[in-house]
């Protein structure tokens, strides 16, 4: 399991010769700094890539398609991204807008891979023509994806003709820590990497450039490290190297 926030609080404050809290909501000056730092390292560690494994929105019936499901709805263009979220904060931390699927849910069971297109583009090209066909109920199979605006819904080109499953890959926003026993969302074995980013503020905060170089140099190298294991690519080709057993 990964460690707590009360005990990254702690092991850091072990580190500093400061006496550890019983619970963090008791940490006063130097203490609530470290608490502090612990977060934004937290935060910090999540920006840093898009598409953390250990954030994904969900195990996915076909890692083909995505870990994310929207149900279509026929004449309606329009989706929230994150189904029921109120606002940006209960948002998907992001979305991979080159990986969306549209399935047919009955036979045929069409399967198309749905292009990105601007806002930009779609409007220019293809609204107009659209609009005018919606208002005669002429809808079609959606062939492209475009980003609304403000980033939190996901349009369908052509408007939908029937009731689609839009499959894609989303990302969640983990909520700050606050309780001693919340957790960090990633293996245990990179809190090495939290804790040299919290060291980095905390020795911004004490004016010690030095020890917060060192820091900010360990972090750099723990993160590619684990954005290297966790996050690393897959081979774009599979090699055989069964004729070098037939050579002579």
């Amino acid at each position: 399991m990964a460690k707590t926030y009360l005990a990254l609080t702690n092991e850091l404050l072990v580190e500093l010769n400061e006496p550890e809290l019983t619970a963090v909501a008791d940490g006063v000056g130097v203490q609530k700094q470290v608490s502090n730092c612990v977060n934004r390292a937290y935060s910090d560690i999540v920006d840093a890539v898009d598409d953390w494994s250990w954030l994904s929105a969900g195990e996915p019936d076909d890692p083909y398609y995505g870990n994310t499901t929207v149900q279509t709805v026929i004449g309606q263009r329009w989706y929230l991204a994150k189904a029921l979220s109120t606002g940006v904060d209960g948002d998907f931390d992001s979305v991979n807008w080159d990986m969306f699927t549209l399935v047919d849910t009955a036979s045929p069971y069409t399967i198309n891979k749905l292009a990105f297109t601007t806002l930009t583009v779609w409007r220019t090209n293809y609204a107009k023509s659209e609009e005018a066909s919606a208002r005669t109920s002429e809808y079609a199979v959606p062939l492209r994806v475009i980003r609304s605006s403000d980033g939190r819904r996901f349009g369908l080109s052509p408007i939908p003709d029937k009731v689609y499953n839009i499959h894609f890959f989303a990302y969640n926003r983990p909520t700050a820590l606050s309780a001693d026993t919340d957790t960090v969302a990633f293996p245990e074995q990179y809190k090495t990497v939290l804790l040299a980013r919290a060291r980095y503020y905390i020795y911004q905060f004490k004016d010690n450039i030095a020890q917060s170089q060192l820091a900010l140099d360990e972090y750099k190298k723990g993160l590619q490290s684990m954005a290297d294991n966790l996050n690393s690519p897959q081979p774009q080709y599979m090699s055989d190297v069964r004729f070098s057993y037939l050579l002579p």
